[in-house]
């Protein structure tokens, strides 16, 4: 950690006179900083201290190979974009923040860890659920404990003291048991069996709104002072009145009534959403017998379509919407029929088209929805429900993400055409006859740019094999953040492919976080198409001593026949980017839970960081640390590698904008889903619409998942990494120390404690611009 400003504060140590075996700290003396109050005194029996601190070392020091320090007391901030230390607790303007110091016994507190790990040889499914239904109704109780002090304490209260302190303990404590019990229920059925878990996990999420759901301690945040408080306290203060306004709770009492009817009735309405979406999409078979359709199909690809291993080669193979089968499919599918057939099937989902009557159609639950959404946005005073969605965003107005998705929509529009005249010439040449359509894309776009870059990912998989991509994307990420990973060799993990790596300051010998990475697809392993980012223990003041902690998953193949795990680079890029999301999790330097990791980062903001790893994996320098032939180490021919990634860049950009746009229009406009559709459709494809063509009926991100009117959020979160990112190339060829403490400081330290918006302008000086984008996606 960096040293903060001085700031005149001293903590005094010394024996209290009436009794020698307690020792007195005090915290700060107010005649010594103009912004103190009265000092308070903890009393702490030497004896029992001195014996907890040792039980506790003992443990650290087994599980991590160091002593466990306590956090430090009392911090200043600086706000100067290139230096910004990392810090734990933080001056109110006005008067000093005397937060409670941490519970030596707080790393112990917790049964299901030991010592500041999971305690692995002594976990199990019912202590995990009986532990974690334990903290949830501690939870619970502190909620109501939490409103009686506030209504007890009207004239004499402080909202961080009497609300955020108690329910930040308790809810912290409940998270880290949460976050270990999910990654039991993604990575060990046999810990954690799927029905146990979602019959808990339901419970905790509730658990964890109920504070958002409170009218009492809504109140309370409002009549908070805000102009004592860090800003860090500012956006918590914030996040507790949105969130409250977003929940009804400055509606009257029969609004309020209403209002939570609707929000009851539209969970249930998007859950049948998704239901009919994943049950319908599983309908869709057909069966290949013949083997000249599949012989240049990859070897992954073969194995997710054959129902036993060693039938890959000789079949049958089944044709299925799955996302491990259907988009390859329709890359190195030759049959036109047979694409047509997938490609139609994928479209008509959840809809009347498949045959099956209206028991397995979205259309009525589709336009149920949308008509809650505007109910629920009025009674909250917002025009529309995209209009209420902006209250979480970055981009701050509606009319602000128009603008921006037709500015992009202008440019890329005859990027597309170019790009279809020259897909049409070429598929010609190699013999195609008739008009090219949506379902002969994929396949000609994988030819043209096979032809183009001499870049086939199946045979590149040899050359990035996973241990040398680790160990380049943690060189580079060590490089440019100032860090050093460790593998932790004496850890105990809950299956013997899961690895620990110790995260250092890199002139530190004391870890200030841990990384699971669990690389491989087994049995009892839940498949997460991409991979997935699980927090078990944020980075906060709450957990005391013990590091954050996160967990990588992923569905690896893992090594066989003498060839190591081997990855294509859309596994490259997704390594890097989830990579991305542990460090923001991991590398917070706040003090709330609330504010910490990815936690209250507007949504048009929050995979920034993401994106912005993903741009390093194609830079040239990095290319040459992340790959090598496995088994000759010859070089990756690395300079057709971006430009084959950038490859029909226009049509697929229209293709999100696309999204994006109907997803705003379907929560702003009153007209039916359809009409609504090919209004959109006419105006970014020159494409005929297909008459039984239902897409949006599976548009499960915008329709009963998070991305409801912010699909938008994906490209905006591009952008801003495309601009920071080409931060990095101009100020330096290198990873840049300096740039990369800045991005650090900001993108990585702050979390949510900062607007996304002047966490930009500190990391860049200067408000976002699309160009970096535009420019790199067109190159």
């Amino acid at each position: 950690m960096r040293p903060s400003s001085n700031l005149g504060i001293k903590a005094v140590s010394g024996f209290d006179d009436e009794d020698s075996s307690t020792l007195i700290r005090i915290i700060p003396n107010p005649e010594e900083n103009q912004y103190a109050r009265e000092p308070r005194v903890r009393r702490i029996n030497i004896s029992e201290h001195r014996q907890r601190q040792d039980n506790k070392q003992k443990d650290m020091e087994e599980n991590f190979g160091y002593p466990p320090t306590m956090a430090v007391s009392m911090l200043g901030k600086k706000l100067l974009s290139n230096n910004l230390p990392r810090i734990y607790q933080q001056v109110r303007n006005g008067y000093i923040v005397l937060l409670p110091e941490v519970d030596p016994d707080q790393v112990d507190k917790n049964p299901l860890y030991k010592g500041g790990l999971p305690d692995i040889e002594n976990l199990n499914k019912e202590k995990c659920i009986s532990t974690l239904g334990n903290a949830i109704l501690e939870l619970e109780r502190t909620v109501r404990e939490v409103e009686n002090e506030v209504v007890a304490n009207k004239e004499d209260f402080d909202v961080f003291e009497h609300v955020v302190e108690p329910l930040e303990e308790k809810g912290v404590q409940m998270d880290s048991m949460w976050g270990l019990a999910k990654v039991f229920y993604l990575t060990d059925n046999s810990k954690m069996p799927p029905e146990s878990y979602m019959s808990i996990h339901e419970r905790a999420r509730k658990a964890r709104g109920a504070k958002f759901n409170s009218r009492i301690i809504y109140n309370a945040f409002k009549k908070c002072d805000t102009s004592k408080c860090t800003e860090e306290e500012q956006r918590l203060v914030a996040k507790y009145i949105s969130e409250g306004r977003l929940n009804g709770l400055d509606l009257g009492s029969s609004q309020r009534e209403s209002f939570t009817n609707a929000s009851i009735e539209l969970a249930t309405e998007k859950e049948q959403f998704r239901n009919r979406v994943k049950v319908s999409s599983k309908i869709f078979r057909h069966t290949i017998h013949d083997s000249t359709v599949t012989k240049d199909f990859p070897e992954d690809l073969l194995r997710s379509m054959v129902r036993r291993p060693k039938d890959s080669h000789s079949g049958p193979w089944d044709v299925t919407l799955d996302p491990s089968v259907a988009q390859k499919f329709l890359e190195y599918c030759p049959e036109r029929r047979l694409r047509w057939n997938l490609w139609m099937a994928g479209r008509q989902v959840a809809s009347q088209h498949m045959g099956l009557g209206n028991e397995y159609s979205n259309s009525v639950t589709m336009e149920k929805i949308r008509s809650l959404r505007r109910n629920i946005a009025k009674n909250l005073g917002y025009e529309s429900y995209a209009h209420m969605s902006m209250v979480t965003k970055m981009a701050g107005s509606l009319e602000n993400v128009r603008k921006t998705l037709n500015n992009l929509l202008t440019s890329f529009k005859p990027v597309q055409l170019e790009e279809l005249t020259s897909l049409e010439d070429f598929a010609a040449d190699k013999g195609f006859e008739g008009v090219l359509e949506l379902w002969d894309i994929p396949f000609w776009e994988r030819k043209q740019r096979t032809f183009l870059y001499h870049w086939d990912d199946a045979e590149m998989k040899d050359f990035f094999p996973l241990e040398r991509v680790l160990s380049g994307l943690m060189k580079i990420t060590s490089e440019a953040f100032n860090l050093r990973f460790e593998l932790n060799r004496n850890h105990q993990a809950w299956h013997p492919d899961i690895q620990l790596y110790n995260i250092y300051e890199s002139d530190s010998k004391k870890p200030v976080a841990g990384l699971y990475l669990d690389p491989y697809c087994r049995n009892g392993k839940i498949y997460v198409p991409g991979g997935t980012l699980s927090g078990i223990r944020p980075a906060c003041r709450a957990i005391g001593p013990s590091p954050p902690l996160a967990a990588l998953i992923f569905n690896f193949s893992p090594p066989e026949d003498g060839k190591p795990t081997l990855l294509n680079f859309d596994e490259v890029d997704n390594l890097f980017k989830k990579f991305g999301q542990a460090l923001q999790h991991l590398l917070s330097s706040v003090n709330y839970s609330d504010v910490s990791g990815m936690s209250n980062i507007e949504w048009d903001a929050v995979e920034v960081v993401s994106n912005f790893m993903s741009h390093w994996a194609t830079q040239p320098n990095v290319l040459k640390e992340i790959s090598g032939h496995y088994s000759s180490n010859e070089a990756l021919p690395v300079d057709n590698l971006e430009k084959s990634r950038n490859h029909f860049i226009g049509h697929k950009m229209i293709k999100e904008i696309y999204l994006a746009n109907l997803d705003l229009e379907l929560h702003t406009s009153r007209d039916f889903w359809l009409a609504v559709t090919k209004r959109v459709w006419s105006e970014h494809f020159p494409f005929k619409f297909e008459p039984n063509d239902a897409h949006p009926l599976s548009f499960t991100e915008a329709m009963s998942d998070q991305f409801s009117a912010a699909y938008f959020s994906k490209i905006w979160a591009k952008m801003l990494a495309a601009d920071a990112f080409n931060t990095f190339i101009t100020e330096s060829k290198e990873p840049s120390n300096d740039v990369g403490s800045r991005f650090r400081d900001t993108f990585l330290g702050f979390g949510g404690s900062v607007d996304p918006s002047e966490v930009f302008r500190r990391f860049q000086g200067r408000d976002p611009t699309p160009e970096a984008f535009i420019k790199h996606v067109s190159s």
